[in-house]
């Protein structure tokens, strides 16, 4: 019928692909439920296609060979807290805003700036041209809208690219990890709106490129199985992904991917140590890092304060590079237990939703986590 919505499916089976392409098997089952548009999800064993109106999910999951069929979810940005939006220009003496300085970079930047360790920001883009974060960008690209140009039309990415690794130019601000590689890995549009097919080829695009630490500031409040084997496997293969808790408030809030065990879960704390009014918590949460009244980098070579547990996964995920140019051969299980070594309980919050706390970088550099 024209004008007919396709019913677009994730389709994640039981036996695996061959050498990532699809097996007999395979290839009978999905021209038994006459599936169309197809294309291959190797990291995740499965795959995206359109399927006709007569073809069930439950009757797809009860041909045996399939493990889950699931809805191309949409993602968000994980809302932000703009409460003093207005972007400024700083020309001045370069500044360490506090959010750096509190968890201890300044103390790290004599033995390790993250030099040589590739950081992808999946989010909505970077700003490329921006004073500070142009040397550090390295590549990227747009799986919004492939070929097209990884430019960030929504601000988002820049802001929590300037945390991690705004460089040290004697102007603007100074990131956590001022020499860590840069790459921009476009999932959001311009209204910071994605889907977790965007989500799972960031993921594959990273491991076949070498990323180290993946920055999540997005999320659902969907559960995906396509999404948890997509961080399973960047777990598996060495990608230490953190991601954003969630401003949602309260606890038991906590979005996916943050929830999922592979993933570092991140929470917001504001400038007096506790966790901000707007922050998610729950028990998926790992540790607590800056999030309120962060001033980063934004678009057309401006800056601007903003306040979520996107920041605070910044300040984490710049966190990991300082860590992982100091100790390269660290596995990613210990450079986890590394950045959690040396996080500072927050006193008087007796709450188990909060993790092991505020992280302390400079502390976690001289931790020894064991093997």
């Amino acid at each position: 019928m024209v004008g007919r919505k396709k019913r677009v499916r994730i389709i994640l089976f039981k036996n695996r692909l061959y050498r990532s392409e699809l097996t007999p098997s395979h290839i009978d089952l999905i021209k038994w439920i006459g599936a169309k548009e197809i294309r291959t999800l190797p990291n995740v064993n499965g795959i995206i296609c359109t399927l006709p109106e007569d073809i069930s999910d439950e009757k797809i999951v009860s041909t045996g060979g399939v493990a889950a069929v699931e809805e191309n979810f949409k993602i968000r940005l994980v809302p932000w807290a703009p409460a003093k939006f207005k972007p400024f220009m700083y020309e001045e003496e370069q500044l360490i805003p506090w959010g750096v300085h509190s968890i201890g970079s300044h103390v790290c930047w004599p033995e390790t700036r993250g030099q040589g360790v590739k950081v992808a920001v999946i989010d909505s883009g970077i700003d490329g041209s921006h004073p500070n974060l142009g040397n550090n960008l390295k590549g990227g690209i747009n799986l919004v809208d492939p070929g097209a140009s990884y430019y960030d039309d929504n601000g988002h990415g820049t802001h929590v690219a300037g945390t991690i690794a705004a460089a040290n130019i004697g102007k603007g601000i100074i990131g956590v990890a001022p020499e860590a590689e840069l790459y921009a890995v476009k999932v959001l549009d311009q209204w910071g709106e994605g889907t977790i097919l965007n989500a799972i080829n960031a993921i594959d695009w990273c491991l076949k490129r070498g990323i180290n630490v993946a920055n999540m500031s997005f999320g659902t409040d969907k559960y995906s199985s396509a999404l948890e084997e997509a961080v399973r496997v960047a777990r598996r293969r060495g990608l230490l992904i953190v991601a954003a808790a969630g401003n949602d408030g309260g606890p038991n809030t906590v979005d996916y991917p943050s929830v999922f065990e592979e993933a570092l879960s991140v929470a917001a704390v504001d400038s007096r140590g506790k966790l901000a009014s707007f922050s998610s918590s729950g028990p998926e949460v790992d540790m607590l890092a800056p999030g309120s009244d962060i001033v980063s980098t934004y678009r057309w070579g401006s800056y601007v304060r903003l306040s979520g547990s996107s920041m605070a996964t910044a300040h984490v995920t710049g966190a990991a590079a300082l860590l992982k140019a100091k100790y390269p051969d660290e596995h990613v299980d210990q450079l986890h237990r590394r950045l959690l070594s040396g996080a500072q309980k927050v006193k008087g919050s007796g709450n188990h939703f909060i993790g092991a706390g505020i992280i302390r970088v400079d502390l976690s550099l001289k931790s020894f986590p064991g093997a």
